[in-house]
């Protein structure tokens, strides 16, 4: 099955990146890439004496959100890391119709324009 290898293959990946770094802040960043019709799964990790960067883990070839969300839940049970997403403003998720990207404007995207 497609998801269960996408979720392995972003979890491997997620513990080969995350090594647990005093003062060091990791999250996960989902980004929809409306061009290509794929998500994007990317890493964050920000220290404060060095410069922050962004790995990135995986590509989905899908714009379905039913199985973003079933994939999100899979690495949600295997990390507790922070999962952010960009790119998804007026988005809502199919099983309980809730924003998936909270608004900050009138259609703007500014969660990393600080």
């Amino acid at each position: 099955m497609q998801i269960e290898n996408d979720a392995k293959v972003i979890n491997e990946r997620i513990d080969a990146s995350f090594k647990r770094l005093p003062n060091t802040r990791y999250q996960i960043n989902v980004v929809f890439n409306h061009y290509s019709n794929t998500f994007n799964f990317l890493m964050y990790v920000a220290h404060p004496k060095k410069r922050s960067r962004s790995i990135p883990l995986h590509t989905v070839e899908t714009d379905d959100l039913v199985y973003l969300e079933s994939l999100v839940k899979r690495i949600q049970a295997h990390t507790k890391l922070t999962i952010t997403y960009t790119g998804f403003v007026g988005e809502k998720w199919p099983s309980n119709l809730r924003p998936i990207q909270k608004m900050t404007g009138v259609h703007e995207d500014k969660q990393y324009l600080k």
